[in-house]
């Protein structure tokens, strides 16, 4: 599945919840939502790879998608189809996904999703699989290396 398709749910179900999303939160739910998908299924959900950039992991394709938002909050946006739901529904018959998947997307969500998007940023800069992705890397220096999917589920399997 693609970021971009797993956004459009994960942005839906918190805007359901009356809460917003930003496009840095949005990157972070993507990220918790990998992460746990990784221990629980032993496969990553996404296409994508994170980054580790100065304020949390990024998938830089995404960001580059989204980034004229800049902190404006996101909303689902779907020229083909008529309703919100009908939007959601196309995306995940098109991705296969199956409803136990769906209701392990929200409880990831229903863990992360009221926290605001500067205190997931913190939480990620407390963890293994950002620092080390990090390396030797200033606080705010530009870094592109990749999180590796293999250290995030061995990080988030000890929790």
């Amino acid at each position: 599945m693609t970021a971009w398709d797993l956004g459009h749910i994960i942005t839906d179900y918190i805007n359901q919840k009356g809460d917003t999303v930003s496009h840095k939160k949005l990157q972070k739910l993507l990220y918790y939502v990998e992460a746990w998908h990784l221990v629980n299924f032993g496969q990553p959900i996404l296409d994508e790879d994170f980054q580790a950039w100065v304020h949390g992991p990024v998938i830089p394709e995404l960001y580059h998608e989204l980034k004229d938002f800049g902190f404006n909050n996101l909303e689902v946006v779907n020229e083909e189809e008529e309703t919100v739901d009908e939007a959601i529904k196309a995306i995940i018959q098109k991705n296969g996904i199956e409803a136990d998947k769906i209701e392990f997307i929200k409880s990831v969500l229903d863990n992360y999703g009221s926290l605001t998007s500067f205190d997931l940023e913190l939480l990620t800069h407390s963890e293994k699989p950002w620092l080390e992705a990090r390396g030797n890397c200033a606080p705010h220096e530009r870094c592109t290396n990749v999180i590796s999917k293999g250290n995030m589920q061995a990080f988030y399997s000890q929790l």
